[in-house]
């Protein structure tokens, strides 16, 4: 299950040693903890962990940063957690019924734990006000907070404006993914915690081909075990590293990892000969509904660098050196690219029909481009042809600025970057964000000019 349950934890040295040092943190008073992890490592279990063991001795109240937004709600969730009244009350109410509950804990000896998960999500001004609370008057700490997060709560923590706050943190944890080795005992401790046993239900390669698909993250690595269960169940068989590729596909929808199986070669491209390869020139790549293929770089015939479209096993490094040289002394920039002469083929291009002989990149993004462009002209003319990644054709010099007509620019669509530097233009001017440009031509069919 993805919700953390205390009796499959599995001791692994990160996590157990961010155990043993919040706990110690909690009952000798040393300040507030703070547990930091990538999504998957284990941050939520451990708080479970922390509450289970300290529960006898203080009261406990485990929290969810991501539902919490207001003073109100925190101090009702505080509540609730310890089970005290919270409804019906003001907020100025609310905090005084916890510190007297503060206060009366620590009459007897014991304290208030504060675990709260996900903090990153927490407004920094919520986070002040559990600061505070550790500030109530007590013959000893009373009040233990533990935050726990990704990087961006320790990032958020280590501002300027959370300085009072990070100077109280006694510990810190960190969890990361499992090494191979841990994630063999792993595997192992969860069957056996389920009454069940590995080499029972998983053929011999499986727990490597889990290393490799999950990298380490325990949460996967339950996802994949448990999916490749589902997909032999009816089978009646061992899950083999094939099934833990499937399971992987099936959850990620991803292609697996590189060696988690076997390649095998695009129908598209088949290998060609030497002798093919040398007269014909290398196919055109699409990037459209089938994906993209796989190009490499390798070492042509003669030490040549070619483009190969057929993935192999040679070694990447392999090959020529390659040495860049330049005539311009320490500047390789001197040079501009109208400076140098011409070397391409000159073609010219009348219609869009013309561009049909041409190597063409497509996606499906181009083309939506291509129709929202053609959609902006007018019913009498014919919509535009929006050619993509063809080589562009010589133009003729445009005339000056002075020269030309009033209204040459009138059907004119000019998409920039940065507008700061743009010359003012009379027409359709529209600023957008360089995601937004479905907008633009929206605003330019009704004829919006702001």
């Amino acid at each position: 299950m993805a919700a953390p349950r205390t009796q499959f934890y599995h001791p692994a040295q990160q996590i157990d040693a961010a155990l043993k040092s919040v706990e110690r943190c909690i009952r000798r008073g040393e300040g507030m903890a703070l547990v930091v992890g990538p999504p998957g490592t284990g941050k939520s279990l451990l708080l479970s962990m922390v509450a289970e063991h300290v529960r006898d001795d203080f009261d406990v109240a485990l929290l969810s940063g991501a539902s919490i937004c207001t003073r109100r709600g925190l101090w009702q969730s505080i509540l609730a957690a310890i089970g005290e009244r919270f409804r019906g009350i003001d907020e100025s109410e609310l905090r005084m019924a916890i510190v007297e509950r503060i206060r009366g804990l620590a009459a007897t000896g014991s304290g208030l734990v504060i675990l709260v998960d996900e903090a990153a999500t927490l407004p920094t001004r919520l986070i002040e006000e559990l600061r505070l609370l550790t500030n109530v008057p007590t013959p000893m700490p009373a009040v233990h907070i533990v935050l726990a997060g990704g990087l961006r709560l320790e990032e958020m923590l280590a501002g300027p404006r959370m300085e009072s706050l990070a100077q109280r943190i006694a510990v810190r944890g960190y969890l990361e993914p499992l090494d191979h080795a841990e994630t063999m005992a792993y595997l192992r401790t969860q069957t056996k915690a389920a009454g069940l046993e590995w080499q029972k239900l998983f053929a011999a390669g499986s727990d490597d081909a889990v290393f490799t698909a999950t990298d380490g993250v325990p949460r996967l690595i339950n996802q994949v075990c448990d999916h490749a269960l589902v997909l032999v169940a009816e089978c009646n068989r061992p899950v083999t590293p094939a099934d833990i590729a499937a399971a992987w596909r099936e959850i990620q929808r991803l292609p697996p990892p590189s060696g988690l199986e076997p390649r095998t070669e695009s129908p598209r491209s088949p290998v060609s000969t030497p002798a093919a390869a040398d007269d014909a020139a290398p196919p055109p790549f699409e990037f459209g509904d089938d994906g993209m293929e796989m190009i490499e770089f390798g070492a042509g015939d003669d030490g040549v660098a070619t483009i190969d479209s057929t993935p192999t096993a040679h070694d990447p490094w392999s090959g020529p050196d390659v040495e860049v040289a330049d005539g311009h002394g320490d500047d390789p920039f001197a040079s501009l690219f109208h400076d140098e002469p011409s070397t391409g083929e000159a073609w010219s291009a009348t219609g869009p029909d013309d561009f049909s002989a041409r190597p063409h990149v497509q996606s499906r993004e181009g083309h939506a481009l291509g129709r929202l462009l053609a959609s902006l002209t007018s019913p009498d003319e014919p919509a535009a042809a929006v050619p993509s990644a063809a080589p562009t054709p010589p133009a003729p010099t445009p005339p000056n600025r002075d020269e030309r007509e009033p209204d040459d620019d009138a059907d004119m669509v000019l998409i920039v970057d940065d507008a700061d530097d743009l010359e003012p233009v009379a027409g359709r001017v529209a600023a957008v964000r360089p995601d937004d440009y479905r907008n633009l031509f929206t605003r330019l069919r009704r004829g919006d000019r702001r």
